[in-house]
């Protein structure tokens, strides 16, 4: 069962103090260390431009973690996110 790798922020929302994930559906990953290292590289700037989406969206959220979740295609499905893989390597992170 392949499994794609997403960066996930976990989003403590302080209205209802209820704790989700926020997938990022632009960067996706084939396995996990690529993902983690391109997290821990890029920290600070996931971190800044996760502040910017809370704002843009008047959300009064806080990120509690940052890391990454692997879905399968089916699981992908479920959560309605996009993915748009084309045979060219080049169009997806890995």
């Amino acid at each position: 069962m392949e499994k794609f790798f997403f960066i996930t922020a976990m989003m403590l929302n302080l209205d209802t103090m209820e704790v989700t994930p926020k997938y990022q559906q632009m960067l996706v990953f084939y396995d996990r260390i690529n993902c983690e290292s391109y997290v821990q590289q890029n920290h600070t700037a996931l971190k800044n431009g996760f502040k910017i989406y809370l704002d843009t969206n008047n959300i009064n959220g806080e990120l509690q973690s940052m890391g990454c979740t692997g879905l399968t295609m089916k699981e992908i499905e479920e959560l309605e996110l996009e993915l748009d893989i084309d045979d060219d390597e080049d169009s997806i992170s890995t």
